[in-house]
């Protein structure tokens, strides 16, 4: 309980710190996002740790890439075996492997703070209470990759289609679900509003229930290359909430808010519906899979992270006391959502 009691605590600190200077609030950023670095470096007995640490020393030297024909250890990415054998050619030490790892992200993390957020550390807030613990402590890939893509979003914003396929295409090299990063840029054309949002939402949810039967199929026959195949088999079937997922309500409501908010955010944030796409497109994703409990998880978090720069607009968009009372909210929401994730791999390493 120790970590969930911190991160409450943190989150009261963050909301007394956003009322300093910028200088401060940056420095606590920084900070942070160091000591998280530290923790993703030293945890212990985290599942996907020891496949992480066996990949590093089977890593290869950075020109057998060039010179041999390197096979794929732990995980089919060989852009992030890479990485391992650059960080090798350092020091030759999986531990520091797996600092370097973290920092990368915690670096681009910061970057997108800075580039999109109306109140960053809020806006970290949201992410370690949603995202910390299922991708930085466990699937570091899918951390890197999805870090890397919503860094590089502004090139959807500024129309620069070669830029962003060249960001994906890299981001493919650490996690292939960074493909489903390429359907955005083309969505973003479609302007979209209250109606046809609901609308769609609604129809998504016809659809996952009309066709449950036929997804597993299609994604038997297409997903060779995610490796998404196994997820739509088994106990990943059998434990599926379906469309009781309260994640998919939560969602919505963050959405629908934020949609409705419109008069008074869009001309605040020139990224507000860039934002929005990437978050109704991720809660499409959600809702269509809803019947395969990691199949929905994985695709659809890529552009949930958006949701790390829609709350603190949200919260700019109230006034005094309604923003009190968001926070609250929020934080509540959030507190429960970390205690969950952190029960749950407290279960799975047997420590609860």
């Amino acid at each position: 309980m120790i970590p969930v009691i911190a991160f409450l605590v943190f989150y009261v600190f963050a909301l007394y710190v956003i009322t300093k200077k910028e200088t401060t609030q940056k420095a606590i950023l920084i900070a942070t996002l160091i000591i998280l670095t530290c923790l993703i470096g030293s945890r212990d007995g985290w599942p996907d740790e020891k496949v992480y640490q066996i990949a590093f020393s089977e890593a290869p030297r950075p020109w057998d890439f060039i010179l041999k024909n390197v096979e794929s250890y732990g995980y089919v990415e060989k852009g992030y075996l890479f990485l391992a054998s650059l960080v090798k050619l350092v020091l030759n030490n999986s531990r520091f492997y797996l600092f370097c790892m973290g920092g990368l992200s915690m670096y681009l993390l910061y970057k997108g703070l800075t580039a999109y957020c109306a109140i960053p550390l809020v806006g970290l807030c949201d992410y370690i209470g949603r995202f910390l613990l299922n991708r930085d402590f466990q699937q570091m890939r899918s951390s890197l990759a999805i870090l890397l893509l919503i860094l590089a979003i502004k090139l959807i914003h500024d129309r620069k289609l070669v830029a962003y396929m060249l960001v994906v295409l890299l981001a493919y090299q650490f996690h292939h679900l960074s493909l489903i990063g390429i359907p955005l840029y083309f969505l973003y054309k479609v302007r979209i509003g209250p109606i046809s949002i609901i609308f769609s939402l609604v129809i998504a949810m016809l659809l996952s229930q009309l066709l449950a039967g036929s997804i597993s199929g299609i994604v038997d026959s297409y997903s060779q290359d995610l490796n998404y195949d196994t997820y739509v088999q088994d106990e990943y079937v059998e434990e599926a909430l379906g469309l009781r997922n309260p994640m998919i309500y939560f969602q919505i409501l963050i959405l629908m808010v934020y949609t409705f908010m419109e008069p008074i955010l869009a001309s605040k944030d020139k990224f507000y519906h860039l934002m929005r796409w990437g978050y109704f497109y991720s809660t499409l994703i959600l809702i269509f899979f809803c019947n395969y409990t990691a199949l929905s998880g994985r695709t659809s978090t890529v552009f949930a992270t958006c949701e790390m720069f829609m709350l603190p607009s949200i919260a700019m968009g109230f006034g005094k006391e309604k923003r009190f009372v968001f926070y609250v909210v929020v934080g509540v929401i959030l507190v429960y959502f970390f205690w969950s994730k952190y029960h749950s791999v407290m279960m799975m390493i047997g420590e609860v």
